[in-house]
C-alpha cells in the first residue's frame, strides 16, 4: 500500500522538493512535474495542492504526510500531528502598515479598537487581536493585501514577510510581530496510529536529511 505524501504548490514547493529528494526517499518526477498533479515513484504517491488545501488532504486522511507552512497550519486549525519543524522557507507574520500608524500600537491597547485590518489570514488575525483585548474590522483578502493601506481600505495589514522589500516597496513598514513560521512535517492522525513505522521512517529520514544540513 503506498504512502501518500502532499506537497504545497507555490513558494515552497521547491524546498519540500529537495528535502524529500535529500532523504533518499524516490520522486522520479516530482522536480518537474508539469501539469501533474498526482505522481508515483516507488512506494509513495505525492499529491501536488493549493497550500491552503493540504492541512484538509491530512486531516481526512487522504494524505498520509504532508509539507505545510506554519502560517497555513495555523489558519486552517485542521486536526494534523505536526512531526517536525524543518526550518526551510522561514519567515515571520507581522502586523504592517504606513509609518502614520506606529504611534497607535506603541499606545495602549484601546487605541486599537476598531482598527481595520486587511489580510489572507482571519484566522490568525482575530487570534491575535483578541489575545489583546482588542475588537477590530477584519476585511479578508486573497491577494495584493500591501494595497489596501494605500487604497483607504484598512490601516494595517497582517501577512507574511521574508525580506520585507515588498512592505518597503509599499510604503508600509512592520508594526508588531505576530510569529515565526516555517514549513513543517505533519500526518494524520490516523496514519500514525495505523501506520506509525512507515511514517516514523519518513520522519526519520528527512530529519537527518535537515540535520546535515543545518550549520
Amino acid at each position: 500500500m503506498m504512502l501518500t505524501i502532499a506537497l504545497p504548490t507555490g513558494r515552497v514547493f521547491s524546498d519540500a522538493v529537495e528535502m524529500i529528494a535529500g532523504a533518499g526517499l524516490p520522486c522520479d518526477g516530482l522536480a518537474s512535474p508539469g501539469r501533474k498533479l498526482v505522481i508515483e515513484a516507488g512506494e509513495f504517491r505525492y499529491i501536488l495542492a493549493k497550500p491552503s488545501d493540504v492541512p484538509l488532504y491530512v486531516s481526512y486522511g487522504t494524505a498520509d504526510l504532508a509539507f505545510a507552512g506554519g502560517d497555513v497550519l495555523l489558519e486552517s486549525a485542521m486536526p494534523v500531528v505536526e512531526l517536525l519543524d524543518t526550518g526551510a522557507g522561514r519567515c515571520s507574520v507581522v502586523v504592517a502598515g504606513p509609518r502614520s500608524q506606529a504611534e497607535r500600537f506603541r499606545g495602549h491597547a484601546s487605541e486599537l479598537m476598531g482598527l481595520k485590518v486587511a489580510t489572507k489570514y482571519p484566522r490568525i488575525a482575530d487570534g491575535h487581536f483578541s489575545a489583546r483585548g482588542v475588537q477590530v474590522d477584519i476585511i479578508h483578502l486573497h491577494g495584493s493585501i500591501e494595497l489596501a493601506p494605500k487604497l483607504g481600505l484598512s490601516d494595517c495589514i497582517l501577512d507574511i514577510v521574508q525580506t520585507g522589500s515588498t512592505l518597503r516597496a509599499n510604503s508600509l513598514e512592520v508594526l508588531e510581530h505576530v510569529c515565526d513560521v516555517s514549513l513543517r512535517l505533519v500526518a494524520s492522525r490516523k496514519s500514525t496510529a495505523l501506520r506509525w513505522k512507515e511514517v516514523q521512517s519518513v520522519m526519520n529520514k528527512i530529519s537527518s536529511h535537515v540535520k546535515e544540513k543545518r550549520p
